[in-house]
């Protein structure tokens, strides 16, 4: 069973940033990517390792084109920035009966402060709620991650609750998590 209607190609965000499915970023290109932010990633992502090798990251392409618009999966999209590969944000829930998604992201460290996840996020917001019919949009962050954190806030979630050692880290450190929800009625597009 596939997400109706299909995910888009593209998402054009504005004139700097376009958001495209994950399997079409270069695997050359996104593991150079991860490995320059690693001690930046690697604080709140178990993923960000050493020994995350290109041939891992061939295998995560492959594992997302072959699970595109599979509503039980993640559907992660690449952030291009003026055509520069910038990190990542995916949504994932489509296959909930609660009608409910969760969103979850990385970006560069060095293309940080430019606004550029919120009005991501914010585009996969408009995508969950006025394309995909979901009633909720779940963020969650952890506490001493404030960047992260900065994203559901300004885009005026509510802070739901801490999910206590919810998570790991690169370092193998359990973290706990900041849960962030948006019901569609609180949502200002």
């Amino acid at each position: 069973m596939g997400i109706e209607p299909p995910l888009p190609d593209q998402i054009v965000v504005d004139q700097d940033i376009t958001l495209r499915p994950m399997f079409t970023v270069d695997p050359e290109v996104m593991h150079a990517r991860i490995h320059e932010n690693l001690d930046h990633l690697g604080r709140f992502l178990v993923w960000a390792r050493a020994d995350y090798d290109l041939d891992g990251v061939m295998a995560f392409a492959e594992e997302k084109r072959t699970r595109w618009n599979d509503p039980q999966h993640e559907q992660g999209f690449g952030i291009f920035f003026q055509g520069e590969f910038a990190g990542a944000v995916g949504i994932k829930g489509f296959a909930s009966l609660t009608a409910a998604v969760e969103i979850g992201y990385w970006l560069s460290e060095h293309l940080q402060g430019r606004g550029m996840m919120t009005r991501s996020v914010s585009a996969l917001i408009k995508l969950a709620f006025e394309t995909y019919d979901m009633n909720q949009i779940i963020i969650k962050a952890a506490p001493g991650n404030s960047r992260s954190r900065a994203i559901p806030e300004r885009l005026g979630f509510t802070e739901t609750g801490l999910l206590r050692q919810m998570s790991k880290n690169a370092h193998g450190e359990l973290l706990d998590l900041v849960n962030y929800s948006l019901l569609r009625s609180e949502w200002q597009p």
